[in-house]
């Protein structure tokens, strides 16, 4: 069974598996993170959203335009915009 805590990229600036932090830790000018590893680096949570299908937030930015993002779930494959 897959840790769904776990993000399933790792962390883009030192290689380390990224943990859900459901925003717990306070960081640059979003004041949040969604995504934190060992080493202190964090995602920022307007680069992925929550999964519409699995309800996991490990999903992929492919694409923003006119104010609307389009994401795809790395854990069930859904495609999905933001905001809905």
């Amino acid at each position: 069974m897959t840790n769904t805590l776990v993000r399933s990229t790792p962390c883009a600036e030192c290689g380390a598996d990224m943990l859900w932090t459901q925003n717990a830790w306070g960081t640059g000018e979003t004041g949040r993170a969604a995504y934190w590893c060992p080493n202190g680096h964090v995602l920022d949570p307007s680069v992925t959203r929550q999964c519409p299908g699995c309800g996991i937030h490990d999903t992929v930015l492919l694409n923003q335009a006119d104010g609307r993002q389009q994401f795809r779930c790395a854990r069930c494959g859904n495609a999905f915009d933001y905001p809905r």
